[in-house]
């Protein structure tokens, strides 16, 4: 797995209200990305559909539910988006579009049971609607159907790209449940989890495109570290948001990835400088659960210390690393949405 944390990034804290612009603007990227990859996504939900489709109904009942619940589709969109990029034309990039697409919503559903979210954006979760042994049972149908389309490719690259994928987001997610509670994290072990768990599948999503197009190695490693970058910007704003959003904005449960014991960077930054905030924590540690009021006044003392801003600094410079990544003499309105989305991964308030 490419480690890229402590490679030389500047992370000046940037004031808050630097990185707080517009939504309207900063939604705009996926908008646009939407737009024009339209017909393309119409195609990987068609694909989406057909691969669902099976005489046990539970299975298509809760793929489409999951899938159809108003996430960003930010993942095939990078798959769309980086084959654009490269001037490819044919069909290979759709169903593998809907390989990143099934991974990411089996990791959902086996995270919502590992985590008890009886919410996902606003609305209950698979897990909170048909429970725990659906949601596996479910999670591994869409990691067997990824499978099958990785196998009906047949390119040796493609299987040994998502071989890779699976096993280190499995890695991820042990890595991070053996991390709970983990009072000693430090910030190189808080990016190697995102690095692991959250970010390989937006690597898969964006080298796609440059293998299916026939691309050198040099541009091919090119957008894996685009997408690794852009994937841990994403999911460090992920983090900050969860010590600043309120639920309707983001439309899941915040100030809770404590409660699981997850101690993400806004956390481990503000900890450093407050000893009553360390002690706290250890204190909700050693009882594995906090109160509301506990929590509330972790959260205050989280942004006091200037966790946040600290955190969502790092994400802006995994961004501008990002952006800096993109290969030059390619598709020039690709390059500049998905240089865009990279902002937006960085700044978004949701």
């Amino acid at each position: 797995m490419m480690r890229m944390h402590g490679f030389g990034l500047t992370l000046m804290a940037a004031p808050l209200r630097c990185l707080i612009v517009n939504q309207a603007l900063l939604s705009n990227p996926l908008a646009r990305a939407q737009k024009l990859c339209r017909d393309d996504m119409r195609r990987v939900d068609d694909t989406i559909r057909h691969n669902l489709e099976t005489d046990v109904p539970m299975i298509p009942a809760m793929g489409n539910f999951i899938i159809g619940s108003g996430g960003k589709r930010l993942r095939p969109l990078l798959c769309l988006l980086s084959a654009r990029l490269f001037g490819y034309s044919d069909e290979r990039h759709i169903p593998l579009a809907v390989v990143v697409e099934f991974l990411h919503t089996a990791s959902l559903l086996h995270d919502d049971v590992v985590d008890e979210a009886h919410l996902r954006r606003g609305q209950p979760s698979a897990k909170g609607v048909w429970g725990n042994q659906a949601s596996v049972l479910v999670g591994d149908f869409l990691f067997a159907s990824a499978l099958h389309l990785i196998v009906s490719d047949g390119d040796a690259d493609i299987l040994q790209l998502f071989s890779r994928v699976t096993s280190t987001l499995a890695e991820g997610e042990v890595l991070q449940l053996a991390k709970t509670f983990h009072l000693e994290m430090d910030e190189s072990e808080c990016l190697e989890v995102i690095e692991r768990k959250t970010a390989i599948l937006f690597v898969a999503s964006s080298e796609i495109g440059a293998r299916v197009a026939g691309r050198s190695a040099e541009e091919v490693e090119r957008m894996k570290k685009f997408g690794l970058c852009l994937g841990v910007a994403f999911q460090l704003m992920d983090d900050a948001l969860d010590y600043t959003a309120d639920a309707e904005t983001v439309g899941k449960p915040v100030g809770h990835d404590l409660e699981e014991g997850k101690i993400t960077l806004p956390l481990i930054h503000a900890m450093r400088a407050n000893d009553a905030l360390t002690a706290k924590v250890e204190e909700i540690a050693e009882r594995g659960e906090h109160a509301k009021g506990e929590r509330e006044w972790v959260r205050q003392a989280v942004q006091k210390e200037g966790g946040v801003e600290y955190c969502q600094s790092v994400a802006a410079s995994y961004a501008e690393r990002a952006k800096r990544c993109l290969p030059q003499g390619v598709d020039s309105e690709a390059q500049e949405i998905l240089a865009e989305l990279a902002d937006f991964s960085a700044r978004r308030l949701y």
